[in-house]
C-alpha cells in the first residue's frame, strides 16, 4: 500500500546553485492542500516550473530528464528502478485539492498558483543550516506576509540547526529577523534528538536523529546534520529522509550512525520501511579526504550492509527503495548520477543485499512509497 507522497523540489548537491535539497511530503493520494517540507534549498521557482510543466508537457516528454553531460536529456529509466512508482510534476491529488479550495485556482496565472502551493507548506524540518539546504526557504520567507496569505509556517530542527538559523541567518544582518517574537507567521522551534514529535498536520510521528557531517575548517569541531524518521501512526509504515552525512569517525566518541541503524532495526519492521532518501555525493573515484563530510558509494553500501546485518533477513533488504540525493554536478564527461547509481547497484549485489531498489532523486518528480 502506498502511504507517502514525496515531491522532489531539489536534490542537487552543488556546486551549481539551482535546485538544491528540498522535499515536499504529504500522505499519498489524499486531497489535502497542507504540506510539510524537509529542507528548504529549493522553493517557489521550482514549484512554478513544475506547474508549467504539468500544463505544457507534450506526450512522451516525461520519458526524459535533464542531464547536461553526454546529452542534455537522458531517458528517465536510466535513473530509476523499474518498480519505483514515480510521476513527473506535482501529484494529481495535490492539484485537485487546490482546485477544491476555490479562489478560481484553475483560471489563476502561474505565479498565483505558485503562491497557493507554497502557502500550503506549513512546516519545514531542516536537517542542518548549510546554505544549500535553506536558501530557498530564506529567500521565499517574505511571501508569508502577502495580504492574501493567512497561514503560518514553523521551522523545526535540532538545536544545532535552530541556533544557527536564529543567530546567523534571521538576525537582521544576513536576513531580516522574520522570526522575531512579534512575528506571528514564522516561528523557529527546537526538536529533541530521538524524541517522538507529533506532526502538526498529518497523523505522523517525526523522530529526529543527530548524525555527523564533517568537521569545521577553522575550529576542527564536529559539524552535525539530521536524519528524520516519518512514521504513519495508522499503518506503522515509515520513511527515512536524510540530511548530509558521513560515516562515523573512528576517533569520535559518538557512534551516531550505528545508534541510528540499531534504532531502525529494533523499532521498524523491514516490511514497514517504505524507503530511505539518502545522500551519496561523490563517486567511488573520490578519495576520503575529498568527501568533506559526505558519502561515496562504498560508504553508503557499508551503512546499508550494517542495516542488513541488524535485520538479519534471509532476503536481505529486498523491496526497500533507496532514493539517492545530493549528487554533486562535477565537470566530468558522464552524468555523475549515472556513475554513482551504477556503482551502488554493483556493490549492493556484491554484498548480497537482495532486491534493493536504488534510484536517483529527480527534481520535478513525485514519488509514491
Amino acid at each position: 500500500m502506498v502511504v507517502f507522497e514525496i515531491t522532489i523540489l531539489g536534490a542537487n548537491g552543488g556546486p551549481t546553485e539551482y535546485g538544491t535539497q528540498c522535499f515536499i511530503l504529504k500522505p499519498a493520494r489524499t486531497e489535502d492542500p497542507e504540506l510539510i517540507a524537509v529542507d528548504g534549498g529549493a522553493g517557489m521557482c521550482q514549484l512554478r516550473e513544475m506547474l508549467v510543466q504539468g500544463r505544457n508537457d507534450n506526450e512522451g516528454d516525461d520519458e526524459f530528464v535533464p542531464s547536461f553531460y553526454e546529452h542534455d536529456r537522458e531517458p528517465i529509466e536510466f535513473f530509476v528502478d523499474s518498480k519505483l512508482d514515480i510521476q513527473k510534476g506535482l501529484s494529481k491529488s495535490l492539484l485537485q485539492s487546490l482546485k477544491r479550495q476555490g479562489d478560481h485556482f484553475e483560471s489563476a496565472n502561474t505565479t498565483k498558483k505558485t503562491y497557493k502551493v507554497f502557502q500550503g507548506i506549513t512546516d519545514y524540518y531542516i536537517t542542518h543550516p548549510h546554505l544549500d539546504h535553506i536558501n530557498g526557504l530564506v529567500v521565499n520567507s517574505p511571501s508569508i506576509y502577502e495580504q492574501e496569505n493567512s497561514k503560518k509556517k514553523t521551522i523545526w530542527g535540532l538545536p544545532h540547526t535552530i541556533d544557527v538559523l536564529q543567530k546567523h541567518v534571521f538576525n537582521d544582518l544576513l536576513w531580516p529577523d522574520l522570526t522575531a517574537e512579534r512575528s506571528e507567521k514564522l516561528k523557529l522551534r527546537c526538536l529533541n534528538p530521538k524524541e517522538v514529535q507529533k506532526c502538526t498536520i498529518f497523523p505522523w510521528d517525526v523522530i529526529p536523529f543527530k548524525v555527523h557531517h564533517g568537521i569545521g575548517v577553522k575550529t576542527g569541531t564536529p559539524v552535525y546534520s539530521t536524519f528524520y524518521i516519518f512514521r504513519d501512526r495508522k499503518s506503522k509504515d515509515c520513511i527515512i529522509v536524510c540530511g548530509d552525512v558521513e560515516q562515523d569517525r573512528r576517533e569520535s566518541e559518538e557512534s551516531l550512525l550505528e545508534e541510528f541503524w540499531s534504532y531502525v532495526a529494533e523499532n521498524i519492521p523491514l516490511v514497514h520501511l517504505k524507503g530511505i532518501l539518502v545522500e551519496c555525493s561523490c563517486p567511488l573515484s573520490s578519495k576520503p579526504e575529498q568527501l568533506y563530510g559526505h558519502l561515496s558509494p562504498i560508504y553508503l553500501i557499508n551503512e546499508l550492509s550494517n542495516l542488513n546485518t541488524l535485520y538479519n533477513s534471509s532476503k536481505g533488504l529486498s523491496g526497500l527503495n533507496v532514493i539517492v540525493t545530493h549528487v554533486k554536478t562535477t565537470p566530468v564527461k558522464r552524468d555523475p548520477r549515472l556513475t554513482i547509481l551504477e556503482e551502488l547497484r554493483f556493490l549492493a549485489e556484491e554484498r548480497n543485499l537482495g532486491d534493493l531498489r536504488i534510484s536517483i532523486a529527480l527534481e520535478g518528480h513525485t514519488l509514491f512509497l
